[in-house]
């Protein structure tokens, strides 16, 4: 990662003496859809709790990540720790204002799928008290948000350029997914996705990449590096109060967009 910062630092020192194909004051809008590759940094598992309640409750002894008003029998938790690439995609819009030849200011709102994937595929566990909990694919959190991208796009030659900024970014969607089924003494339920509540919505990254313009077609390569901690401090969802643990979004996307200038 240092390499890769140090590599763009001098293409932005040394843009001012390379000749760029822009025209100064435009106004463009570029659409854009791609794909994403994304991960987490830092410590976030992935966790199946279960309660078991008493077997006065007939038509609903097992919950997953749910309580009831009835006796608990037995509760439990399943934690993986590794996380992942996870693929997803993003799309939408970028509006930019050309300063000059060299410089553009770019403002984008998109779409985008984040989260990571954990290897849990054929996971199976039978407690003591035997509650058997078996995975049947890998499990994932699914975080689906709004990004907005606040850009410098520098072109260092003809349609080429590097890019850097400020990325705030809104979960709307904060999900944990995976073929989940829960079974004790004959009796079994399953499910597949379950809300996420140790992730804050709101967080920030820094994007940084490099996009080439040929004719009206642009192509963009773009690694987001998330700066804020996505974890709500000391919440036992993730199996305890460790407020020293953090996490942060990391996802690389290519898109591909059509400029209109304006």
């Amino acid at each position: 990662m240092k390499k890769q910062l140090m590599f763009l630092a001098v293409l932005l020192m040394t843009a001012s003496s390379v000749c760029a194909q822009q025209k100064a004051g435009t106004f463009s809008i570029t659409p854009k859809i791609g794909v994403t590759a994304s991960n987490f940094s830092g410590d976030m598992p992935a966790i199946v709790n279960y309660v078991l309640m008493s077997q006065d409750n007939t038509e609903e002894p097992l919950r997953w990540i749910s309580m009831s008003d009835g006796p608990v029998v037995e509760m439990g938790t399943v934690g993986f720790g590794e996380s992942k690439n996870k693929f997803g995609f993003t799309a939408g819009v970028e509006a930019q204002y050309q300063f000059s030849k060299i410089i553009g200011l770019s403002l984008g709102v998109f779409y985008t799928q984040q989260g990571a994937s954990y290897d849990t595929k054929g996971f199976s566990n039978t407690s003591k008290d035997g509650v058997k909990v078996a995975i049947n694919d890998n499990l994932k959190i699914n975080l689906n948000s709004i990004t907005m991208p606040i850009l410098a796009n520098v072109y260092i030659w003809k349609g080429l350029a590097v890019k850097a900024g400020l990325q705030p970014e809104l979960a709307v969607s904060k999900k944990t997914g995976g073929d989940v089924t829960i079974s004790y003494q004959g009796p079994s339920i399953s499910a597949v996705h379950s809300d996420v509540e140790g992730i804050r919505s709101f967080s920030l990254s820094v994007p940084v990449g490099v996009s080439y313009e040929y004719k009206n077609i642009v192509a963009d390569l773009r690694y987001n590096i998330g700066v804020t901690d996505l974890r709500k401090d000391g919440d036992a969802g993730w199996g305890g109060n460790n407020s020293k643990s953090t996490s942060q979004n990391r996802t690389l996307s290519f898109t591909v967009g059509y400029k209109f200038e304006l």
